[in-house]
């Protein structure tokens, strides 16, 4: 059971290989039985050895068998048939319903014939309850359809079995995943375990995780080495443990070197990150290694957007003064005034471009970091939420987490179709982060072909997003993008 597919694929693989073993009346509770089974083994399993064990095994011991609770819903709705029969009926309902019976019998023979005529139907009804021995004959039970009476005693049992035998299944497999679900909740604490890998893989835990990252993004920007493992897991320690302490022992960082190719741009240096939470049994069998895998590509993608953001906001306008102030003083501001007037200028001008295009960055940048951390993984956070409160069954709590992250991983445009659309915003991203390189430089590390440049393909960038967004949100084949579509175009007036 502690393996993950075997949880999870169950109920899919289980009725098209099962109904050739499995007898016909069976199949429409199939997935129940199947699922009660399933529960009940882990139940017991992890109750084993527990004190709650032997309270189950007494309480379980005084329970009626499906059987037992079968032959009493057939008897009860025999008796129940028997009472309404019992009760005194006037000559004109007994009459009435003698001929609708009769109705009924006659139009079944007519389409034995291939004849629908519910008139027809009508006249020979009467024209049997006008002869004589009819009644007698009817209340003897001699009027029967030779043909059709196989198909009517089957419905008659299907019906028994959908009203005596179904609601027990039912009740049966709504007690033991109830209990199972109830257990992982209560006793495992899964329900804080999806909240730890929203918390720091989703970045919930803002304060947290801030602590952790910040520190990397400081060193990368004082040009120092970060990626050794022991500095990263030693800084995720210290954020983690000040407030969720329970959850350190359980996280830890690691980093692989990546394409050396994909180095070259700044906004693909911290690829290779990544972060490990290590889920219990049975726990895992819901949050498993695939889970993390996909966890861990939103991860990477809200670094890289919280770098280019950090980038942007740390930067200082006193970084971009490359000439000393001017003395104090009349003649000498006239002198300098004289000698570096033209060129003060286009330093102004130059310094005022850098200021545009650093909002415009910002503009881009906050939108997106928005857009991701509220529309996106806030608001679909809540569904999970109240998804998991649903949930019935663990194939059911498995699959709604699946969808889950499937539904993150696409609306953060990590899936394979939509890979132009995040290859334009890393351009940007890694726009972002040489500009505040270039700023940080100080203004004589800048020429004006390399700003206009910048503008340039930023501006490209910009308007192939919107235009790109605008026809899907029109389309309505991801209106979750509507958001950020709007908050693009806001800025696009300005580029």
């Amino acid at each position: 059971m502690s393996d993950n597919a075997s949880a999870s694929s169950g109920s899919d693989q289980g009725p098209s290989s099962r109904q050739h073993t499995m007898v016909s009346f069976l199949r429409p509770v199939l997935k129940q039985i199947i699922m009660a089974g399933k529960s009940m083994q882990l139940l017991r399993h992890l109750q084993a050895g527990d004190s709650t064990m032997s309270q189950a095994t007494a309480r379980d011991a005084g329970r009626k068998g499906l059987y037992s609770l079968f032959l009493e819903s057939v008897q009860s709705r025999l008796r129940h048939g028997e009472e309404a029969q019992t009760q005194p009926l006037t000559k004109q309902q007994a009459a009435r319903g003698t001929f609708i019976r009769m109705q009924s019998i006659a139009e079944r023979h007519l389409e034995l014939d291939d004849a629908h005529d519910p008139l027809l139907a009508v006249n020979f009804a009467r024209l049997y309850l006008e002869q004589s021995d009819f009644h007698e004959k009817f209340a003897g039970g001699e009027v029967y359809m030779a043909r059709s009476s196989e198909s009517v005693t089957c419905q008659t049992f299907e019906l028994t079995l959908r009203s005596c035998l179904y609601p027990h299944i039912d009740k049966q497999y709504l007690d033991c995943c109830g209990d199972l679900m109830q257990t992982l909740k209560t006793d495992y604490r899964l329900v804080e375990y999806l909240q730890a890998m929203r918390n720091f893989f989703l970045m919930e835990g803002g304060d947290t995780m801030y602590d952790f990252y910040t520190s990397i993004f400081d060193k990368i920007r004082e040009k120092e080495t970060w990626q050794n493992v022991s500095f990263l897991n030693v800084q995720l320690q210290e954020a983690v443990g000040q407030r969720y302490p329970e959850d350190s022992s359980r996280l830890s960082i690691a980093f692989e070197n990546v394409d050396t190719a994909k180095k070259k741009l700044p906004v693909h240096i911290l690829d290779g990150l990544t972060l490990s939470y290590k889920v219990p049994w049975p726990v895992d069998i819901v949050i498993s290694s695939e889970c993390q895998k996909i966890y861990n590509q939103v991860f990477l993608l809200l670094l890289q957007i919280k770098w280019a953001k950090y980038s942007l906001d740390v930067l200082l306008f006193g970084e971009l003064a490359g000439q000393p102030p001017l003395q104090d003083g009349l003649l000498c501001g006239q002198e300098m005034a004289a000698q570096f007037g033209p060129q003060k200028k286009r330093m102004r001008q130059q310094i005022h471009r850098m200021f545009l295009l650093r909002v415009k960055l910002m503009h881009f940048v906050n939108s997106l970091h928005n857009y991701i951390m509220t529309r996106i993984l806030h608001s679909t956070g809540l569904e999970f939420q109240h998804q998991i409160e649903e949930a019935k069954d663990l194939d059911q709590l498995i699959k709604i987490h699946y969808r889950y992250l499937s539904t993150i991983h696409d609306r953060c445009l990590l899936r394979e179709k939509v890979s132009f659309v995040k290859e334009a915003i890393m351009k940007v991203l890694n726009l972002a982060l040489m500009f505040a390189d270039g700023w940080q430089a100080g203004l004589g590390a800048w020429q004006m072909e390399s700003i206009e440049k910048m503008e340039s393909d930023f501006k490209n960038c910009h308007m192939f997003l919107v235009t790109i967004l605008n026809k899907a949100v029109c389309r309505g084949s991801f209106p979750h993008l509507e958001s950020l579509a709007l908050s693009l175009m806001a800025g696009m007036e300005q580029s």
